[in-house]
Order: structure tokens, then C-alpha cells, then sequence
């Protein structure tokens, strides 16, 4: 038995799960892949890609110090999908691009990824493996300080390296893409970086690029939950003020 009051929130629950498995199943069974609005941080990742080959000059990425496991794992895969598709544009453009891997687990995919890109080209010093979050920062200061990049990409759980990763790439004269789902480092993704992808857009653009059909199906359920979601807040307000008690109404 549900407890008095939670019948309302159960009910929400079920429709939002019933929406994610049909829009996951129906997408992978079309097999066509379904319109999603570009989001200008997106586009902005070709541009700043452009301007390394034009200048010659390298290209920057890390996911943050974000594991593949716990609540971050979902922006951590979404900057790793986003770092797949920057490698294979770099590697079709020979731009030069190196990875910051600050997590273990994470090392060998990057590598399959960069092997898989570059294929020929592929050196294993892409791979910039730096395993302590202050040694990543400090590490960075002194490297873009030397290679001055002409991009950097900041995409992933971000911690608390963001502020020295961003100032450091501001400060080489970079075009900067930060995006983060982590609440405390919105504020330096958007002050420091030149594009951003805050929250549910970070996810969207991960799923964007990999082309994912499931991933783009439960883009569609989010979308259609927040519709309905935004719906019964709007009635609840003309209710509430029409002077119905909404108490009876989600305590059913």
C-alpha cells in the first residue's frame, strides 16, 4: 500500500516511466532519428575547431575529475560522446587535440576513441593522464601557458578545477565550450566561456552527436514530461486561484 498523499507523485512517476520506455523502444524500432533544435554551444564546437586548424594552433578537452559511476555519470558519458565527435573532426581537419583525463576508468575509452579517429596519426601523448585534481590544475596553467590553444573544451561533471581550467584558457587567448549538469560551476562555465551547455542541453548535445537512437528517444520523453509537468502547474495555479482546494486534488 502507498502511503496517504504520495497516490498523486506515483501517478507522475508511472507516466514518466511509460514515456521513456515507449519513445526509447518506438525511436530504436522507427530507426529514424528524430528533429532536435541545435543549440548555439553546439555549433559553436565546429567553429572554435575551425579556428585551431586556421591558426594552427592545438586544441584543449577534459570531462572534469566526473567518474563513470554515481549521479555524474550521465554528464560524464555526454562529455565523452562530445569528445568522440571533437576527435574525429580534429583528425579529418589534422588538428592538433589533446585529451585531460583525470579519471582512471576513463583513459582507456579515450584512447579507442583517439586510436579510432586519428587512426594512423594517433600518438599515446593525446592522452594527457593526470590523476589529482590540484596536479590537473596546476598542470594546465603551465601547459596552456606554453601552447597557447586556440580551443578548449571544458564538457563533463565539472568540480572545482573549472575555475582555473577556464581562466587558464581565457588567459591563452582560447575560444572556450564549457558545459556542466553540477549547479555550483554554472556560474563559471557561463562567465569564463565564450558557449555554454547548462544542464539537460549538456545531455541533449551528448545525445545530438552520438546519433544514439534510445538517447534520443528519452530526449523526446524529457521533453513531453516537462509539457505535461508545466500543464498541471499552470492549472493548479488558475485552480488555485479560482479557489479550489488543490490539497484534495494531490492527496488522492
Amino acid at each position: 500500500m502507498l502511503k496517504s498523499g504520495l497516490y498523486f507523485s506515483f501517478t507522475l512517476l508511472v507516466i514518466a516511466i511509460a514515456l521513456y520506455i515507449f519513445f526509447i523502444k518506438y525511436t530504436v524500432k522507427r530507426g529514424v532519428l528524430p528533429k532536435i533544435r541545435r543549440i548555439p554551444g553546439l555549433d559553436a564546437i565546429d567553429e572554435a575547431i575551425g579556428r585551431a586548424v586556421e591558426t594552427g594552433r592545438p586544441i584543449f578537452y577534459s570531462t572534469g575529475v566526473g567518474d563513470l559511476t554515481g549521479s555524474v555519470m550521465s554528464q560524464t558519458l555526454a562529455g565523452l560522446s562530445l569528445l568522440n565527435y571533437v576527435a574525429r573532426k580534429a583528425a579529418e581537419y589534422k588538428a592538433s587535440l589533446t585529451y585531460l583525463a583525470a579519471v582512471p576508468s576513463i583513459v582507456p575509452i579515450a584512447e579507442d576513441m583517439f586510436k579510432s579517429a586519428f587512426r594512423e596519426n594517433y600518438r599515446p601523448e593525446q592522452i594527457l593522464y593526470i590523476p589529482d585534481q590540484t596536479a590537473l590544475m596546476a598542470t594546465v596553467m603551465g601547459v596552456y601557458e606554453r601552447e597557447k590553444p586556440a580551443a578548449n573544451f571544458l564538457l563533463g561533471a565539472l568540480y572545482w578545477e573549472t575555475i582555473i581550467l577556464a581562466e587558464a584558457g581565457a588567459r591563452a587567448g582560447a575560444i572556450q565550450v564549457g558545459g556542466t549538469g553540477r549547479l555550483y560551476q554554472v556560474p563559471y562555465v557561463v562567465s569564463l566561456c565564450d558557449y555554454g551547455l547548462i544542464g539537460e542541453e549538456l545531455l541533449v548535445a551528448g545525445a545530438y552527436v552520438s546519433k544514439e537512437l534510445s538517447q534520443l528517444g528519452s530526449v523526446i520523453a524529457s521533453d513531453i514530461l516537462r509539457i505535461i509537468i508545466i500543464g498541471l502547474s499552470i492549472m493548479a495555479f488558475i485552480l488555485g486561484g479560482l479557489g479550489f482546494d488543490l490539497s484534495t486534488i494531490f492527496e488522492i
